[in-house]
């Protein structure tokens, strides 16, 4: 008996030691193919995986879109409001390119068309026998105009959900007016004129701003808006450059000739390659079953003014804006008479602001989107007022800049110093212009049209009255105390921004609220 347990015993224990090997060959076996797997089938997990992120990115951007849809509707004053299918902000990319390339051309008009006269401001007095502020009206009557026509075109291109006929009808009235600049005579009917053509030309921006909220998502929106000012912020280059030339060679009638012609091209492209982009909730009919056809009131866009932030943000950018204009309206005054310069050696001087802002949009631009997709992933929520955060910079360049060039011009400096001083102030100013102008329209993004146009109006009016009183201020204060002013105020207003950024939420929200409370109660 204890032999044949002994021998059980045994062949137990070779049997365990040989399931024991068995399994660890196995195991062996596993692992080769494993590794054999991986070598095979690594790179296509690896391109899955990326196809996979890509695909969670294109989910979160349809996602924006669905979120933008959200917000139209719950700011649609009608229960029944729908959404059109056909989102221009699926469009294909190469089709979204072309609009956006139509939108800039477009937009440089009216930039190129207020500042072309500067470099011809003196030739103008002598020729029509006026005074210098009579001939300086026709700047500001310019900017005045540039910015109060765009509140009726905002306002009927939001209320209809049309950007399309908006655009071609402003530049029937551009072109017809600027014809008429060419062949007039007298001051007083160039000075009509030119009024007229500022309301043809202003259309350009809000309408071009819209059309960009229109075909783009927040996160893509602002590098969109940094090409489009870039284009128009070029315009004060591109205007007194060509405008200095022509009138040197040619008389200042062909200043007028040459913005015939683009804006005839400009008519063009827009009524052959232009499709329309607005889908505006619509109500076709109310709760009762009547029609309700929108009624049209040119003034709406102003409402936008009961939100504190917006009117916050307004003076600050229209403070800051000013600056620029200022030093445009004192530069053929200070650069011919202290530096003996020609007009077209003048025209020549706007290079140094326009690389600035050429440089500040596309920057601008593309670190606002930046700051908002990093403060998006930081935080379990995304609101337009963590765009403001890409402004600071800005707004610390731009006192110091045009504080520097006041007092270094009063003592006739260096030429080049002031030209850096020049592109640095306009670097800065456009940081803040293309974070703030994008917040606005995030923030009321089915009103676009309205928060731009309400936004140049105001810009454009303090630039105007600047434009007036340029002359009696630098008389009275001197070159150096005229900027430390305009520097002081911008300074003040920045405190404005700094209290946006951290109540703006909560502001939109409460008005928000008590709008909605009150169409509750009218229903």
């Amino acid at each position: 008996m204890e032999k044949n347990s002994y021998a059980i015993d045994s062949t137990t224990t070779v049997i365990a030691s040989q399931q024991c090997i068995a399994r660890e060959d196995h195991n062996t076996q596993n692992d080769e193919i494993v590794t054999t797997i991986e070598q095979i089938f690594g790179p296509v997990i690896i391109e899955n995986e990326k196809k996979i992120e890509n695909v969670q990115q294109e989910y979160k951007e349809k996602c924006d879109v669905l979120i933008e849809y959200k917000e139209a509707i719950s700011d649609s004053n009608d229960s029944y409001a729908i959404v059109t299918n056909d989102d221009p902000k699926n469009w294909p990319t190469t089709k979204k390119w072309w609009i956006l390339f139509i939108v800039i051309v477009s937009g440089m008009l009216s930039p190129v068309t207020s500042t072309i006269l500067y470099p011809a401001l003196i030739i103008l007095q002598q020729e029509l026998q006026t005074s210098e502020t009579v001939v300086n009206s026709l700047v500001s009557i310019f900017i005045y105009c540039m910015g109060i026509a765009p509140i009726v075109w905002a306002a009927y291109s939001d209320e209809f959900a049309t950007r399309r006929k908006v655009y071609l009808a402003s530049m029937m009235v551009f072109n017809i007016s600027t014809i008429i600049c060419a062949i007039s005579k007298n001051i007083w009917l160039l000075l009509i004129m030119r009024a007229v053509q500022a309301c043809g030309s202003s259309a350009v921006l809000s309408i071009g701003s819209a059309i960009i909220s229109d075909i783009y998502v927040s996160t893509e929106r602002g590098h969109a808006y940094g090409l489009f000012y870039l284009a128009y912020w070029l315009g004060p280059f591109i205007g007194p450059m060509c405008g200095g030339y022509l009138t040197e060679y040619f008389g200042w009638r062909w200043m007028f000739w040459f913005l015939a012609i683009y804006g005839g091209i400009i008519f063009i492209m827009i009524l052959l390659f232009l499709p329309e982009t607005s889908r505006t909730v619509s109500s076709p009919t109310s709760p009762t079953g009547a029609s309700t056809t929108p009624r049209f009131n040119p003034i709406s866009p102003l409402k936008l003014l009961r939100y504190p932030n917006v009117t916050l943000v307004v003076i600050y950018v229209s403070i800051i804006s000013s600056t620029i204009h200022l030093q445009y309206v004192s530069v053929p005054r200070n650069f011919s008479q202290r530096y003996n310069l020609s007009s077209s050696t003048i025209g020549l001087l706007f290079i140094a602001p326009a690389a600035g802002c050429a440089f500040g949009s596309l920057f601008g631009g593309k670190y606002s989107d930046f700051v908002l997709r990093k403060k998006t992933e930081n935080s379990d929520s995304s609101y337009p007022e963590m765009r403001i955060h890409s402004a600071w910079s800005g707004a610390l360049l731009v006192p110091c800049s045009y504080l520097a060039y006041g007092w270094l011009l009063e003592n006739n400096y260096n030429l080049i110093v002031l030209m850096i001083l020049w592109f640095l102030g306009s670097l800065g100013t456009l940081i803040v212009f293309n974070s703030l102008s994008s917040y606005l329209v995030d923030a009321y993004i089915t009103r676009s049209a309205s928060a731009t146009a309400l936004n140049n109006c105001f810009r454009f009016m303090v630039a105007g009255t600047v434009a007036i009183l340029e002359p009696l201020m630098e008389d009275a204060l001197g070159t150096g105390w005229m900027f430390t002013f305009i520097v002081s105020l911008g300074v003040v207003s920045a405190l404005f921004v700094v209290l946006v950024y951290l109540k703006g939420k909560e502001w939109r929200e409460n008005c928000d609220l008590k709008n909605t409370e009150s169409s509750d109660h009218i229903v």
